[in-house]
């Protein structure tokens, strides 16, 4: 009787490419782009998280100014480390298709704007410091984009009474005035508003001018 043949051993197939999405702090509030990343590139094989983040920024995929504020997501906001093997995110599930794409988060600029409420005529008074978040923040289900947004908002939630209204406007922490209609990269840029320590200031009110007579 001849020997029954070995049954061939079952090797796990390891996909040969991986799924990305890009979030951007400055698109927080649209839908992500997605990417599929071959890891096989001119005879290169990307193995870890460290060695694709290398290849999407020798792609020129993301400014490379952006190298030192750019980490690794999973979809429940927890952080994954740029030493993991791609293997064993495949292993977990990650990365197989769009559904589970692991997300590349992208701080492009802050996350959120810090202000302080300023009135003209108490310079004595409690500075008040407010953050708002711009992945929570929208107007009319758009995503905030500039400064004349974030004070629409704050008279629009009561933050401040309507009669202020046309008797405020923003200033940087040195005094330097700023436009509504200015950008927040614009501002992000000026060094104003990315911390409390640095936050924007909102002025309220008109300084009283007395004419004294002698």
């Amino acid at each position: 009787m001849s020997p029954l043949p070995h049954p061939e051993l079952h090797v796990p197939h390891c996909p040969k490419e991986f799924w990305l999405t890009y979030h951007q702090i400055s698109r927080c509030n649209r839908p992500s782009t997605a990417q599929l990343i071959e890891l096989e590139f001119k005879n290169q094989k990307l193995t870890d998280l460290e060695s694709l983040l290398d290849h999407v920024f020798q792609q020129g995929f993301v400014d490379n100014k952006y190298r030192t504020s750019t980490w690794w997501e999973r979809r429940d906001g927890s952080r994954v480390k740029s030493s993991l093997a791609i293997e064993e995110l495949f292993k977990q599930g990650v990365g197989k298709c769009q559904d589970s794409a692991l997300r590349l988060v992208i701080a492009d600029m802050p996350p959120a704007l810090w202000f302080t409420y300023n009135y003209v005529n108490s310079p004595t008074g409690h500075v008040v410091a407010q953050r708002i978040k711009f992945d929570a923040a929208q107007v009319n289900g758009a995503p905030f984009e500039k400064l004349a947004h974030v004070t629409n908002h704050i008279f629009r939630q009561g933050y401040l009474p309507a009669k202020f209204r046309s008797l405020v406007h923003w200033e940087g922490s040195c005094g330097k005035r700023l436009s509504e209609g200015s950008s927040f990269p614009e501002v992000f840029a000026e060094g104003f508003g990315a911390t409390e320590e640095r936050p924007l200031r909102l002025v309220i009110g008109k300084k009283i001018q007395l004419n004294q007579r002698i």
